[in-house]
Parts: structure tokens; sequence; C-alpha cells
């Protein structure tokens, strides 16, 4: 059963816009091609300018003129005039158009207008299903989110920059980095990463990928401990694998100094005491944020980090990971996860450019690869989805030559990061000490390794 005050409504729509921006295309071929560029039927609500549109745009296609002369004869070959509100009315659009100059602002209207529609549909279906169907809430919430998402990604219409506007706006970032002024970019706390990729860029995607067991998420918290503490930098954790009390302890043990084992297992002397005193006083107050709630997906992640953003602040964004996301439709079957995938890499991409913070994802890579674990993780061995490559602006593994040995590990030990693409700079390979009973990775210079064997 549907709302029926909500069916009374008038849906949202303005003939005199719609009568302005087909004018204004009858007028010159600047103001058409700005219309034609921007507006499809759809986007018109009164059925005689759904009407008027459509011929026009037939007219462009076939390469003809489009004037009032040519619309109307179109209009009558084809036995549309009367629908297209007769002669008279195609004549006099032109003349419904106030001030072609504002032609902009006309359009602006007509595509807000068609927008809001877009979104009444959408949710209305949604709001049906759940008066009416058997269906899952999760299901129903992701589907509504899903389809919002689609609407705000399908209106993107930003269209051609000039190579001048583009040359012009690069060589400034360039002036202003030559007189000192460098960009908002966020140091990771790891000065061997940062002299690669120069810190992480605001709207750009980064992933971070390993086998299981090898210390990406370690990694990730690390990061974004590091750059809340040292730059008061604002972070956004979404840990769809581990609990919030997890990902915070795990924090603490890396201020602390504290092995993790030792504290499960309450062997915690009076001095480890004070040390995670002094720890819990130094993060009480740092901008860390930390969302645990499963399958989430992209879109509301999205909203999330807006509301953050409105409420106090956000700088950066890390996500646990990737493969346990929802892209926000329904459930997929199995053979369609690589494709699901693929569309939750690209809303990853397109959430970073519109939030402008960089997003940190991690991966999983492909079974293929977990069985190989002496060899160097590759491109090819992200898992399930090639475009997960495509979208990234940086690629980095983190690999372990020795993780299939059964010798015992010594307490500080040696994990390579494979810089793979960087779509900015420079690809690499780096060494990182890792020291698992703290989930502390830390710089080679900074913490000494033990001597290789003789």
């Amino acid at each position: 059963m549907s709302s029926p005050d909500s069916r009374r409504l008038v849906m949202p729509y303005s003939d005199e816009a719609e009568q302005s921006v087909l004018g204004s295309a009858l007028f010159s071929k600047e103001y058409l091609a700005n219309v034609a560029a921007e507006l499809k039927v759809s986007d018109f609500y009164v059925k005689r300018n759904q009407v008027v549109f459509a011929t026009i745009l037939e007219l462009l296609a076939r390469q003809e003129p489009v004037d009032i002369l040519t619309v109307t004869d179109r209009l009558e070959l084809k036995g549309q005039l009367a629908e297209a509100g007769g002669a008279e009315y195609v004549i006099s659009l032109p003349e419904k158009t106030p001030i072609m100059q504002n032609q902009a602002h006309y359009i602006k209207v007509v595509r807000q207008h068609a927008q809001r529609r877009e979104l009444i549909l959408a949710l209305r279906q949604v709001i049906d299903l759940a008066y009416t169907s058997g269906e899952d809430v999760e299901d129903l919430i992701n589907l509504a989110a899903n389809r919002i998402y689609n609407i705000r990604e399908n209106r993107d219409i930003s269209g051609f920059s000039t190579l001048g506007d583009i040359l012009n706006h690069k060589i400034n970032e360039l002036h202003e980095l030559a007189k000192g002024n460098r960009p908002r970019l966020i140091e990771t706390g790891f000065p061997s990463i940062d002299r690669i990729l120069g810190g992480l860029r605001p709207g750009g995607l980064y992933i971070l990928a390993a086998r299981p067991g090898i210390g990406k998420t370690s990694l990730a918290l690390n990061i974004a401990h590091l750059t809340a503490q040292k730059a008061e930098h604002h972070v956004g954790i979404f840990s769809l694998e581990m609990s919030k009390e997890e990902v915070g302890m795990r924090i603490l043990v890396s201020q602390a100094g504290v092995s993790a084992d030792r504290m499960e297992k309450l062997k915690v002397k009076d001095t480890d005491w004070d040390k995670i005193s002094q720890a819990l006083i130094a993060l009480y107050n740092k901008p860390i944020y930390i969302d645990d709630r499963s399958a989430t997906n992209v879109v509301e992640m999205q909203a999330r980090c807006r509301q953050l953003q409105i409420k106090d602040r956000l700088d950066f964004v890390i996500v646990d990971y990737l493969q346990l996301m929802s892209s926000g439709g329904r459930i997929s079957r199995a053979e369609n996860r690589q494709q699901e995938i693929a569309e939750i890499s690209r809303m990853l991409k397109i959430m970073a450019k519109e939030l402008e913070v960089p997003i940190l994802a991690l991966s999983q890579l492909s079974r293929e690869s977990e069985k190989r674990t002496s060899r160097r993780p590759m491109l090819i061995d992200l898992r399930e989805s090639g475009a997960i490559e495509q979208d990234a602006d940086v690629v980095m593994f983190l690999h372990d030559k020795d993780a299939n040995t059964d010798a015992p590990r010594p307490e500080v030990y040696e994990i390579e990061l494979i810089i793979a693409k960087n779509r900015h700079g420079a690809t690499g390979n780096l060494k990182l000490a890792w020291k698992p009973s703290l989930t502390s990775f830390f710089d080679t210079a900074d913490i000494p390794l033990p001597e290789p064997p003789l």
C-alpha cells in the first residue's frame, strides 16, 4: 500500500523554465549546443516540450538545421505538431526566453526539477516495496542508497575543460610549489613512504594489498595514528572486519608500546599500566573516528563522511577492507562479484574526489597469489577485479619473503613495501621494520633490525 497523501502531490517542474530552454535552443547554434549537451528528453516534464526537444535532437542527429521552421516542418511530417502544442506554440518559444544570456540558469532549473522527480520515483518504488514485499530491511536500505547514488552519479555534466584552462591551473600549482606553498598533502608518518609518494593527495584512491597475516590492517592503522598524532589530521576509519574495540586496542598497543599478547593474557606489569595510562591520555582527544558497521556500502560511507565534515572536519579515510563492502545494490550473485568489486572501486574513487580527501582502501590478493607466498605480489594479483588497478592512483603491496618458513622469527623483522603503481610519481620498493607484538611498523632508520645470520 502506498501513502495516499504522497500520491496527491504534484511532481516538481517548471513549464516556464522548459520553454525558456527550448526558446534559447531555437535562437542560435551556441545556445542549442549547450542544451543538447546538458539535457535529455526525460528532463522535460511537460509532454509538448518533450516532443519539441526530441525533434530538435533528431534534426541534430540528421545534421540538419535547427530553427523554428525546420522543427515545425519535421513535427508536421511526423504527425506530431498537435502533440507539440501546434505551430503557434513552437513559433512563440524564442519569445518565452526572458534573457538569452541567462540560459545556464534556465537549464539548471530544468535539470534540478528532473533530478527531484527521479528521486521521488526511485524512493517511491522503495517505499512500495517496504509496504508490500518481504524484502530484508538491509536490502531495502541498500537499494535506496544505491538509487540515490546513481541519480547523483548520472547527473555529472562537468564536461570538457579547455587546454588553456587546464594548463593555466597546472602552471599556477607549479608556481605555488616554487614559492614553497605546498599543497595540502597528508604525510603518512613514514618518511620512507612519503619520499616516494610525496604524501597522500586529496581526491586520491590508495590501495594497500597483501596476503592474510602480513600486516596491511596494522600499517593502515599506524598511518591513521601517526597522521592524527603528528598533524592533528581528522581520520575516519571504516572497519568492516574488526570491531571498533579491536581497532582502538591496536592503536593503544602501538602508542603504549606494551605487547598485545601480554594485555590479552592479563600479564601486565605495574610499569606497563603506567605506559597504558599515559597512552590513553595521549590518544583520548585524537581526532580518529571509527565505524565498525558491517556490510557498509559506499553511499552510506560517503553520507557518514559528509556528516563528519559538516559537524567537525575530515582529512583522511581508511576502508578495511574492500572485498567486504557492498556496492549498495541488491546482494549480488557470486558470478557478479567481479562486476560489483569494479563498481565499488569506481565509487570509492568518486567518493575521494567529491569529499576532497585521500582514501586508503585495503584489499585482498587473489587466492592463486596467496598460494605463491614466496613470489612478490603484482598488480594482476589484486583480487576479483582489474578495475581496482585502473581506479587507484597508487597501488601498494606488503610482502614478507619468509612468510612460509617455519623458522622462529625475531621480535622485529623486515617487511617489503612494493609501490607498484603511482600515478603522480615514481614506483619502487622499500623496507619497513615490523614488530608484530606491538602491531606496529617503523622506518628501518627508526628501529634496528637484527643482523642476518652468517
